[in-house]
């Protein structure tokens, strides 16, 4: 059991990997640690660190996933481009509504506690106690008292909202014991004590309840200290208007008091009820003095707020009124539908798009796994379908070119074969023993068109053959490997080089057409002796190199075989002789003479003539290299046979 235990740990480990899994590190050891009772904020750190790399790994991964189509991030592009300008937009309007609603309740409410407060200073200036409660005839609710102390934190010239016990009377009955109100009072200092005037602040709620259409929650807080004077709120206004100063009223979380006025608005969806910015209003207790702050929180809903059109039965809407609501309607109905159109456009062009480019994405995946068929439908006149109409261009011209290569390595591998086939119907010279006998043949196709020979005859001499067949290729190959058919099939010991030459010809004659023929150069050759004897029929002449050097060109005349059935043998001239020991004869095809160097000029036999008579202990590789040498790597135009003979 602890053998298993171990062998797990040491997977786990070697499965670990620190820099991709720290995070995890960070988050498993900083998350325990940084609750209690530890509670460390180091750990609580390092976990934050850890949860932040994860969110972004998992961001990461979502863009890299689920984003991978370009449909879906075009869609996500549309909501960001045109979604949420609008969703933002709508709630900057909302909150801007909000809040100039807000003001203009505060505005109203503010400017009637102004004007009553200003009436209640007027009706105090008076100096009897009627003149002063007729000054307040008109807002009701005022009445006088007297007193000889005023409470402690009230001035004698105090003029302001109070919160005191109430003053009301119902049924005839005593104020209830205890219960308190809002009152806007003013003292007026007299002989023998101070005068009181107060006035009921009904209409506070009810001009706050009219404005916003719902009903509106009080509420009392103690106001927090040093907060008189420290926090104002300056308002720029513009024009030949003076700046003010409004200060910021902030009460304690302790409620001393709350209680609403009016109905509550029902509604729901579009026509729920909210509230509207709350007012806050400096208030006194006149019990202890203390500052507090009064707070009345509005409630309204649509309904209400379009409903103060016609709040009341003598009042109608007007023809502008009925015009601005139609205009703003229609309006906000046609950028409604012009939203759903873009939006809806939008949709469609992302989802066209993107479909267009998932296509071009299977495609160059299915072309990448080999299958050139894939063909992709162009949807639309765009530059995506243009690029689809490419793909499937180039697609198909991958698909013909996979084609014509299977075709030609289909015939490479043909000639291929042919070339194998070729090459074992050349003599073997390391199994004839003959050190006085060098060839080789250099093809310009894989198969060539030149061809040599060589027959060991009974009386120890050496018959001997270079050919070239009009044409290269597979044909000329062909037709050299039948004439080589044809030769071992003649009694070479008792026909000489002539009557070979004219048989041959006879018989080519008979199988093919003028067109076709080909030139050699036939022969024997004693290589203990020296002498040799050949014709040459249309072949290039070949060239006699002594052993001290000098060097002679032997073209004896002969018209090509199969151009001529009875005019051939006639033409052929039968050139013989001795070769000295050390001397050579060499014979090759029109592919040496024609090598091409890369300014197109070519090899030509006075530059073998002129190669021939220099030293050189390799003949044959000697020549070989100084063609390779001027065509520099340009490949051969015709095939290239060499047959050399020394004694």
């Amino acid at each position: 059991m602890l053998q298993r235990a171990k062998d797990l740990i040491r997977r786990g480990w070697a499965a670990f990997r620190f820099r991709r899994h720290w995070p995890w590190v960070l988050v498993a050891l900083g998350l325990p640690l940084a609750l209690k009772p530890v509670d460390s904020g180091c750990a609580a750190f390092l976990a934050w660190i850890g949860g932040l790399v994860l969110l972004g790994r998992a961001l990461r991964w979502i863009w890299d996933r689920l984003l991978f189509r370009v449909s879906r991030r075009l869609w996500v592009i549309l909501a960001l481009m045109s979604v949420l300008p609008v969703v933002a937009m709508a709630v900057m309007l909302m909150a801007l509504g909000w809040l100039g609603l807000g003001a203009q309740v505060s505005r109203s409410t503010q400017q009637t506690l102004a004007a009553w407060e200003e009436a209640l200073r007027t009706a105090n200036g008076e100096a009897s106690d009627a003149a002063a409660l007729q000054a307040l005839r008109t807002y009701g609710g005022a009445w006088v008292e007297h007193t000889r102390q005023l409470p402690e934190g009230v001035d004698a010239a105090f003029v302001g909202m109070v919160w005191a016990d109430s003053h009301d009377v119902r049924d005839g009955a005593s104020a209830e014991a205890g219960r308190k109100d809002t009152y806007l009072r003013a003292v007026r200092k007299e002989a023998g004590g101070y005068r009181i005037l107060s006035l009921n602040l009904g209409v506070l709620g009810d001009r706050a309840q009219a404005l916003a259409g719902g009903q509106v929650v009080f509420q009392l807080t103690p106001r927090k200290e040093g907060r008189a004077r420290d926090e104002k709120l300056q308002i720029k206004a513009g024009g030949r208007r003076r700046d003010t100063e409004a200060p910021i009223l902030v009460g304690q979380r302790e409620a001393l008091a709350s209680w609403a006025k009016g109905q509550a608005l029902q509604g729901s969806g579009l026509f729920a009820p909210f509230n509207l910015p709350p007012l806050a209003f400096p208030i006194v207790d006149w019990t202890s003095g203390r500052p507090m702050v009064l707070t009345a929180t509005p409630e309204t809903n649509l309904y209400a707020l379009f409903a103060g059109f016609r709040s009341g039965d003598r009042q109608a809407l007007s023809e502008g009124t009925v015009k601005a609501i139609v205009v703003v309607s229609l309006v906000l109905l046609a950028l409604l539908m012009a939203q759903a159109v873009a939006a809806i456009l939008g949709l469609v062009l992302a989802w066209s798009l993107g479909r267009a480019v998932n296509d071009l994405h299977g495609g160059v995946r299915r072309l990448s796994l080999g299958d050139f068929s894939t063909r992709i439908r162009p949807r639309g006149r765009d530059q995506v379908a243009q690029l689809s109409s490419a793909f499937n261009e180039m697609a198909g011209r991958l698909q013909a070119a996979a084609t014509e290569r299977d075709e030609r390595l289909r015939m490479e591998e043909e000639l291929r074969v042919a070339r194998e086939v070729q090459m074992r119907l050349l003599p073997d010279l390391e199994a004839l023993r003959m050190p006085s006998v060098r060839a080789a043949i250099l093809p310009a196709l894989e198969v060539a068109g030149d061809y040599y020979d060589l027959f060991p005859l009974p009386d120890g001499s050496l018959a001997f053959l270079i050919l070239d067949v009009s044409g290269k290729g597979t044909s000329a190959a062909f037709y050299a490997a039948e004439t080589k058919g044809v030769l071992s099939a003649l009694d070479k010991q008792a026909l000489g080089p002539l009557e070979v030459a004219d048989r041959l010809n006879a018989i080519w004659c008979k199988g093919h057409d003028r067109r076709l023929f080909l030139t050699l150069a036939y022969g024997t050759f004693h290589p203990r002796t020296g002498q040799y004897q050949f014709v040459r029929a249309g072949h290039p002449p070949a060239f006699l190199r002594g052993a001290d050097g000098r060097v002679a060109r032997l073209h004896p005349r002969g018209l090509g075989v199969g151009l001529s059935a009875t005019r051939f043998k006639a033409s052929l001239e039968l050139c013989d002789g001795v070769l000295e020991p050390g001397d050579s004869l060499i014979f090759y095809t029109d592919g040496l003479s024609e090598a091409q160097a890369l300014d197109a000029s070519f090899y030509g036999e006075g530059r073998l003539e002129a190669l021939l008579a220099g030293p050189s202990e390799d003949l044959q590789a000697t020549i070989l290299a100084d063609v390779m040498a001027f065509t520099q790597g340009r490949p051969l135009a015709d095939d290239l046979t060499l047959l050399i003979l020394k004694r």
